[in-house]
């Protein structure tokens, strides 16, 4: 006699298989949920909310009672302020191990570009394609951000310098969470003051709120200059880059129609660009 197998075990086999047969990569193995436990009591350790302020090493972030996620961000800025150069930061991202991100991507994802062309582009996270080259923006939404670049006179190699907000692909290449974004801003903001540049384009839904602390979504903040606040220990509180957001080539290649809001921006970044020649 056959043993029985339990229905959710089924059932989740048969979503996957679903997806299969849809075209989505499965990243994780399949297996039955688990219970969840009991919530903390007011008394455990917590991950405090992003608008508090953090102990400055991981050690300090356990004993004033942050939880692992504020220990690890703590050793993110730790890590992250101690590189003095873009090599030495990529050295340091690619030897944290605190982003779980890390332990089911291929290749971390770094840059790709001139840091010293004056532009710097910010994404969200690697896709499939960057995680299996180790680039940025080498998908198909890669080559549409560099024809949209392209049409304003702007080369991939030497005219643009491209990173992104998170350095790891998150499985399935869903939205990266609340708390994986807090992670990887350290990087990305020691990034930026490394590379200092004139202009800053940030590129979709995750790379503008977060870099701008914006509580706002893309669509109300393309089309509209800011500025970014330099996060570095050198800068004055009121040294800024002027920032564009746009939206991202993913979404455009969704929703071709909007290309003509892509073009306005691009208008204007070639227009900010000749104004600082």
């Amino acid at each position: 006699m056959s043993p029985v197998s339990d229905p959710r075990e089924t059932a989740l086999k048969s979503l996957t298989a679903w997806w299969a047969d849809m075209g989505v990569e499965p990243e994780l193995p399949v297996s039955v949920p688990k219970p969840r436990p009991a919530a903390p009591s007011a008394t455990s350790k917590r991950t405090p909310p992003p608008d508090q302020s953090r102990p400055a090493t991981a050690a300090a972030a356990r004993a004033a009672g942050y939880g692992e996620q504020g220990a690890d961000e703590a050793e993110a800025r730790k890590v992250a302020s101690a590189a003095k150069s873009i090599a030495e930061l990529k050295a340091a991202i690619e030897a944290f191990d605190g982003s779980p991100l890390k332990r089911t991507a291929r290749n971390t994802v770094f840059s790709r570009g001139n840091p010293e062309c004056g532009l710097m582009v910010v994404g969200e996270a690697p896709g499939k394609d960057e995680d299996e080259q180790g680039e940025p923006f080498v998908g198909k939404s890669g080559q549409l951000l560099d024809r949209m670049f392209a049409s304003i006179g702007l080369d991939r190699e030497t005219d643009i310098y491209v990173s992104n907000i998170l350095n790891w692909r998150p499985p399935g290449n869903r939205n990266p969470t609340t708390e994986e974004i807090a992670l990887a801003l350290p990087f990305i903001e020691r990034h930026i003051a490394l590379v200092k540049p004139k202009i800053l384009v940030l590129v979709g839904g995750v790379s503008a709120p977060s870099l701008l602390r914006a509580t706002t979504g893309i669509m109300r903040l393309r089309g509209r200059w800011a500025e970014y606040s330099l996060k570095d220990e050198k800068f004055e509180p009121g040294d800024h880059i002027p920032a564009l957001p746009i939206l991202h080539p993913a979404y455009l290649l969704r929703r071709p129609q909007d290309k003509k809001l892509a073009w306005r921006d691009l208008l204007m970044l070639q227009k900010r660009l000749e104004e600082t020649k």
